[in-house]
């Protein structure tokens, strides 16, 4: 009977030990199940969040002008900046092609003659290094205004075309204008971040590094860059050296402004702002884009007097190039 008995426990015991093993499977694997289903909802839903960490630009500059690929800018004032925007390497380009542009009628700065110009002309390089005619063609155009005449130029030329302007592009934060023209809701900054307006809407900032890698453009060429802002043209050309290595950028084609409020400043204040500007030049000379063309636009309206040059006048805005050496 105790043999009996033994058994009996000992059978009961086992088929005790067996549910318990077969509870704890069946749990275990409804953990895995919970656990992974939670994984592919959150990458669904929750996609994961890139950290962008704003890149300093002085140091930058220093990083790029370690070993310079031409022969490093010197600033020894106010005249280094206009003698820098006033000699451009007319040679470097023998072949101009121009995009964009309508034109109008404007009076010189006397105001008693008048002269038809090019208004908002964008000129590219079209040497046989650059292949312009070789896809793919990649461009990025920063803009603050209707006009988009380059953009449907460019497009028609076979170009993927990425339009950025937060003003103009109201349907949705990305619009599909054609097969190779894309608008962007987006403004050049230093960081990405969306900044309250007070109309309830929202200006959705975003740095290059961003934009680059939302679109999917890193490490791609990029044939041209282009802008036609109002100031926020710096920083876009300070966010072009500080992440020199995302973009292969092969021209730049740019309208720069001047504040007309240089001509109230000290000649300390007056030292310094243009000392700041000129840094950009300089990061783009040691990364190796030589300033190609350049040319005052006449039609705005204003001058900027500079004491340091003789009390001479100059305009508050260029149209400017600069093409990469291959």
């Amino acid at each position: 009977m105790k043999d009996g008995k033994h058994h009996k426990h000992e059978g009961l015991w086992r088929r005790n030990k067996a549910k318990c093993v077969c509870v704890l499977t069946v749990a275990a694997l409804m953990v895995v199940v919970v656990v992974v289903g939670a994984t592919v909802v959150y990458q669904f839903f929750w996609p994961q969040v890139t950290v962008y960490v704003p890149v300093n630009f002085e140091d930058k500059l220093k990083e790029v002008c370690v070993s310079p690929r031409l022969s490093p800018l010197e600033y020894k004032g106010v005249e280094s900046f206009f003698h820098y925007l006033e000699s451009p390497d007319v040679d470097h380009c023998y072949s101009w092609v121009e995009f964009g542009g309508e034109k109008i009628p404007i009076p010189s700065q006397s105001e008693k003659e008048c002269s038809d110009e090019v208004r908002k002309v964008k000129y590219i390089c079209f040497n046989e290094e650059y292949k312009m005619t070789h896809d793919p063609c990649l461009v990025y155009s920063f803009t603050k205004d209707m006009d988009n005449q380059f953009e449907r130029d460019m497009q028609l030329f076979s170009c993927e075309v990425h339009a950025f302007d937060h003003e103009k592009v109201s349907e949705a934060e990305h619009v599909q204008r054609s097969e190779f023209w894309m608008e962007h809701a987006w403004a050049i900054s230093e960081a990405p971040y969306d900044k309250p307006e007070k109309d309830g809407s929202i200006q959705r900032r975003r740095s290059l590094d961003y934009i680059t890698q939302a679109l999917g453009h890193n490490k791609r060429e990029l044939k041209f860059l282009k802008s036609d802002l109002e100031g926020r043209e710096w920083i876009l050309l300070r966010q072009v050296i500080s992440n020199i290595k995302l973009l292969d950028i092969q021209q730049i084609g740019v309208r720069l402004h001047l504040p007309t409020t240089v001509n109230q400043m000290s000649g300390e204040a007056r030292h310094q702002y243009f000392a700041k500007m000129f840094k950009v030049f300089q990061g783009l000379q040691c990364a190796g884009y030589k300033y190609v063309m350049g040319r005052a636009v006449k039609y705005y309206k204003g001058f900027i007097r500079i004491p340091e040059i003789n009390n001479r006048t100059f305009y508050p805005a260029y149209e400017v190039n600069w093409a990469k050496v291959l």
